[in-house]
């Protein structure tokens, strides 16, 4: 209802303020978190995420907020996450970079509400800075609240990049060398071996925050989660194949059966080599057959 229609505007709800709270709570949260400084205006109050939550998930749920702001509902999430009802729940927040300044003169200023100000003094200039230190303060709350709390309060932070042309043009031009014996672009080093991780362990249904063994091949680092292990960086010597063989044959718990190699990190010749060499593991007592997955 709009007032310029005549009509006075007014709030329907079916849910009970004293239960779920309202914007005096939410300030009231967010004072508590940053030493009584306001620093975001309207954020949602914990109580009513949280009601509105438990009506719909089951344990085991992902919740999304794309539009996270201050992580008012991470923080709602983690303190689901410990009670007892609740073993598994976790968030995806999505926040742009949004800027709490603007430059006046050269000079970094902050906007002109109480909030930018407060949250600019305190040292912060964009608001995923502010949802970030949020959930970080929030999870310590939490686990001081609750010491014995087996609750995960941790997060990975991931941002999203353009490609630069030149990366493009490299995944463009890109052609395995004939003779198996150069590797000509240095494609690895513009995305970097993390971005390329994640990207599979995504892609795989392992998800953002899959706890990934890191195993050392006699030097070389390879990527073990569940049924896959990935080999990123360049230089796959000898001894490093003989070393996945021996973890194959003597490692009861290491079984992965797709091997996952990235394309522009391996010469042709090395790529065999790991080949012919696991493919006697079809003959011993694991009677592993080993599926090879180049990609680029």
């Amino acid at each position: 209802m709009y007032a310029s229609d005549g009509l006075i505007p007014g709030t329907i709800t079916l849910l009970d303020k004293k239960e779920v709270g309202g914007n005096t709570n939410a300030s009231d949260e967010i004072k508590n978190l940053f030493d009584n400084n306001k620093v975001f205006d309207y954020p949602k109050p914990t109580s009513l995420l949280k009601n509105l939550i438990d009506r719909i998930v089951v344990d085991g749920d992902m919740i999304l907020d794309y539009f996270s702001g201050s992580a008012s509902t991470a923080d709602a999430v983690m303190q689901l996450a410990n009670e007892a009802k609740y073993k598994n729940l976790h968030y995806i927040m999505v926040q742009i970079p949004e800027k709490i300044y603007e430059m006046v003169d050269g000079v970094e200023t902050p906007l002109q509400k109480k909030a930018a100000v407060a949250a600019f003094n305190m040292g912060f200039r964009t608001i995923d800075q502010i949802g970030m230190e949020r959930i970080i303060r929030a999870a310590a709350k939490i686990h001081e609240e609750n010491p014995e709390t087996t609750a995960d309060l941790g997060f990975r932070h991931y941002t999203l990049a353009e490609p630069s042309g030149t990366t493009l043009d490299k995944l463009e031009q890109f052609s395995p060398d004939d003779n198996g014996l150069v590797i000509a672009n240095a494609i690895l080093e513009d995305f970097g071996v993390p971005t390329v991780l994640t990207t599979w362990l995504v892609r795989d249904g392992y998800g953002f925050a899959a706890p990934v063994e890191i195993v050392d091949f006699a030097g070389y680092t390879g990527y073990y989660m569940g049924n896959h292990l990935y080999l990123i960086a360049q230089d796959l010597r000898n001894e490093a194949v003989a070393a996945i063989v021996e973890k194959y044959e003597t490692d009861s718990s290491f079984t992965p059966e797709n091997v996952v190699m990235f394309g522009y990190s391996f010469t042709w010749t090395e790529m065999e080599s790991l080949k012919t060499n696991l493919a006697r593991l079809k003959c011993t007592e694991k009677n592993l057959r080993i599926n090879f997955d180049i990609r680029y």
